[in-house]
């Protein structure tokens, strides 16, 4: 028996391609040129690439950061224990780690704080110039009254790295910005990484992570608000993590 029922069938014209491409960074509709892709796509494909390239190469702005983030004192400024950016690259391990001097320098230092506040520049350091800031001055007044922040500056770090700058601080909690792995759609999404009582060997799912904070991601003052609300979520608790979720 046949089945004369109508068989519907959406087909994606145009139109409907290009109203998708507003919520999306995704390459999605890219069209097709005989076999392969149309000149531009594959121009712009070059183009992200090379933006991706660039961004885990740029420059941590050091000095433009602890001018803008001075708040009273200026901020430390530490490293990781590696000794290049290309052994950064390779041995995530030491990114983890601090140098022997900086942990000198931050035992030694008068600072200490509720929560640290660590400023790195992680895979791309293109995000924390352009989205660090912001972040911190709309997170600034959404923080609970009387809590005392200091704030580091991290070179060549990874996100573990924040909780030995904290131990070292004896800071209750740490709050790592750090750029993320740059996309194809994204070289500049800025991480923010929050831990209540951090510990040396603090495990991922001991953290909250805020993600693709960025000009066409994650608006800053939403994230600023997130970020807050974990931090006190946490302080209820006690601990942060998927075991609060």
């Amino acid at each position: 028996m046949s089945d004369d029922r109508p068989v519907l069938r959406r087909v994606l014209t145009a139109d409907v391609m290009t109203n998708l491409k507003r919520f999306t960074d995704a390459r999605i509709g890219l069209g097709q040129a005989g076999s392969g892709l149309p000149t531009q796509a594959v121009l712009r494909f070059s183009l992200d690439h090379a933006r991706a390239r660039d961004a885990i190469s740029s420059a941590f702005e050091v000095s433009a950061l602890s001018r803008a983030l001075k708040d009273g004192a200026w901020p430390l400024v530490v490293e990781s224990a590696v000794t290049s950016r290309e052994e950064y690259l390779t041995r995530p391990d030491l990114g983890r780690l601090l140098s022997g001097t900086s942990q000198t320098r931050l035992l030694q230092s008068a600072l200490r704080c509720d929560l640290c506040l660590v400023v790195a520049d992680g895979l791309s350091a293109l995000a924390v110039n352009r989205n660090a800031v912001p972040l911190i001055e709309a997170l600034r007044p959404c923080l609970p009254a009387g809590l005392t922040v200091g704030t580091v500056l991290l070179r060549n770090g990874r996100v573990a790295a924040g909780d030995r700058i904290a131990l070292a601080l004896k800071a209750q909690a740490v709050l790592t910005l750090i750029g993320e792995r740059p996309g194809l759609s994204a070289a500049d999404s800025l991480g923010a990484y929050v831990t209540w009582h951090p510990r040396a060997d603090t495990r991922d799912a001991e953290r909250y992570c805020v993600s693709n904070i960025r000009t066409g991601g994650m608006d800053i003052s939403a994230a600023a608000t997130l970020i807050a609300t974990l931090l006190e979520r946490s302080r209820l608790a006690g601990r942060s993590g998927v075991a609060l979720v």
